[in-house]
Order: structure tokens, then sequence, then C-alpha cells
């Protein structure tokens, strides 16, 4: 738990309150017995004597009237601006420490419900910024802290958290709230790093969804059997869009620009509840319905297995029958999207 501004100080000043009360004794003591018999009858006076002239108040109402008690004034006096620099040194220091942290995520988030994203090679940064487009809660991890000024611009930071870290330790996780989190994506670009990550994730967390990229495809039942949710390889990802771009390229085009919402368009999916105006219609209905709502597409469903997994299934047949806890994939303009939402009652994604 982050401590309080307060409780910092004190952890760090406490030197310097024993010396300054020390000093205070030392220079009331001293005083009273410099000048016990010239005026001075009683050690409250020499206490009030010390504590005005090392606040450097000087009211000037007790005064040294000995050599030796001005010597002894002038050594006090010496004592109180060492301290004080002291004070202000250390003040300095522990504000600029906590700005430091502040600054580069070290204290930890509160988020909840949020997407972490760990790595920021160029499939987490490409994640990142898309998560943002939709307006998600978004905690980052990057292993540069150069980087994280660089995160800090792109959104608020009631929307966007960055710090630094290896991704896959224990307390990073932590730091990015994983316990409370909506899901994970681990983009380190290294997989053997992917890997560690994915499995301290799923120990700090064993029901969250856990999205991972990896190079070698190879990997994906190591990874499935580590408890990842879902694995995405770019190398076969870009490969198949490379081989539609060769003889269908509108297709390939297509594909991309239904992955991001910079072009005005995307897939959402909705889960369906008892309460969501086609929870049991049948196809060609619930097609009807949601075209007249909102413009929308209706492209497939998924629907939860045996073992709770959800299966897609794209241009289902005319005769199925959706039901509850499907979830149903449309496509359409955002405008078009934000209008489903609305009408649906639902938000959108699992």
């Amino acid at each position: 738990m982050r401590r309080s501004y307060t409780t910092i100080l004190l952890a760090r000043l406490w030197k310097f309150l024993v010396a300054y009360v020390v000093v205070l004794v030392a220079a009331a003591v001293g005083f009273y017995l410099l000048e016990s018999y010239h005026g001075v009858t009683q050690l409250i006076d020499s206490f009030y004597w010390a504590m005005v002239t090392l606040s450097t108040i000087g009211y000037g109402d007790l005064v040294p009237t000995t050599t030796a008690a001005r010597v002894f004034t002038i050594g006090v006096a010496a004592t109180e601006v060492f301290l004080g620099a002291y004070l202000v040194t250390v003040v300095i220091a522990v504000v600029a420490e906590e700005s430091q942290h502040r600054l580069l995520g070290t204290f930890g988030t509160d988020f909840r419900d949020h997407i972490v994203v760990l790595g920021y090679s160029p499939v987490g940064r490409s994640a990142v910024r898309e998560l943002l487009a939709q307006d998600e809660k978004v905690a980052v991890v990057t292993e540069d802290s150069a980087e994280v000024a660089t995160l800090r611009r792109l959104a608020d930071e009631k929307q966007l958290f960055a710090t630094y870290g290896a991704p896959g330790e224990t307390e990073i996780l932590r730091r990015v709230n994983v316990p409370a989190a909506h899901s994970v994506i681990v983009a380190t670009g290294d997989d053997t790093t992917t890997l560690v990550a994915a499995l301290n994730v799923r120990a700090l967390h064993p029901t969250i969804r856990i999205v991972v990229s990896v190079s070698r495809p190879e990997l994906k039942q190591t990874l499935k059997a580590a408890g990842v949710t879902y694995i995405a390889s770019p190398a076969e990802m870009g490969g198949r869009l490379c081989a539609d771009a060769a003889f269908r390229p509108e297709v390939a085009n297509m594909v991309e620009d239904l992955t991001t919402t910079a072009f005005g368009a995307d897939m959402e999916e909705f889960v369906l509840t008892e309460r969501t105006p086609i929870a049991r219609q049948p196809l060609r209905e619930a097609e009807a319905l949601v075209r007249a709502a909102s413009d929308c597409i209706v492209i497939g469903y998924a629907r939860p297995g045996a073992d709770g997994e959800y299966v897609t299934v794209l241009n289902p047949p005319a005769t199925f029958q959706f039901q509850p806890r499907d979830a149903l994939i449309v496509v359409g303009s955002l405008a078009n999207l934000h209008r489903m939402q609305k009408w649906i009652g639902v938000p959108q994604g699992r």
C-alpha cells in the first residue's frame, strides 16, 4: 500500500527530529547555566529562549548578557542554520523522489476491471492504441523506463496507467493490479518471457483471461497447457493477409480495416441475456431486428461448450436460434455500433 507524504517524511526525518530535540535541550540547559545569575531564574525561560532562537523568531525579550553566553548563542545559531539546511534538503529530496515514483508508475494503480498489457513491443504498442481508441482502461508494463513518459501522453491518467519493469515478475503484476483486472495481453516480443509472464499471471489470478502474442506457432500447445485463453501469432496472421492480398486484395483490406477502429468500422460482440431483445429469436428475425434498430449486420455467434469455452460460428444457418449466454457478433460503423449497444442494453465484449 502506498505510504503518505507525512509517513515518508517522518521515516526520513527521525534523525533530524532527534538532533533538534537534543540541540533544543542542550541550548536551554546551557543558556540557563550561563545566565542563571543574570536574570534567568527559571528553566522554562531558558527553553523559551532556546525555541525562539532555534526558530529564528528572536523576539529580543531574553538576550545573552555575558561574553560566554553570547559565544554560546553564536554556536546555537550556527547549529540552527545547519539543521534548517538539512531539513530543506530532505524535504526537497522526498518530494522529488515521490514525483519521480509517480511519473514512473512505481506506486502502482487501483484500476479495476481494466486490461493489462505486458510488454510494449510493436504488438503491444498496437494493442494499447486500439484499446484506448475503444475507451478501455489500460495498464501497461514496459521494460524501458524511458517509454513511460511517451505512454503517459497517449491518454489521461484516469484511462491509462504506465510503469516499467520485468513483465513476468509478480511484484510488477501486482503493481498493475492484475488480481482486479478484466484480462491480460502478454506481448513482450520474447517467447520465453511471454511464457513466464503467462504462468505468473495465471498463478496470481486463476480465472483471468490471458491473451498472448508469440513468434513461434509451435509454442501454442505449451501456452494452452499453461492456461492461456487465446494465442495470436503475428507471423501467421501476416502470412494469411499477404496470401489474400495476392489475389483478393479487397478482402485483405477489409480484414485490416475491421481489426481497428481507425477506419470508422468495427466488429463487436454482445453477450445475450434473458432481457436482450433477441435472446431467443431465430436468426432471420434477429437479423431483421438488429438491422432495423442499428443498421449493423449479424455475421455470426459464439456459444459456450460443455467446458465453458466459447466456440465461434460464422454465417450460421437460417434455422439457428439464439439463446441467453450466446455472444452475438456484428459488424457496423462506429455510429451504428453505438446505436446497437444502446438498443441491446448490454456492454460490448465478454
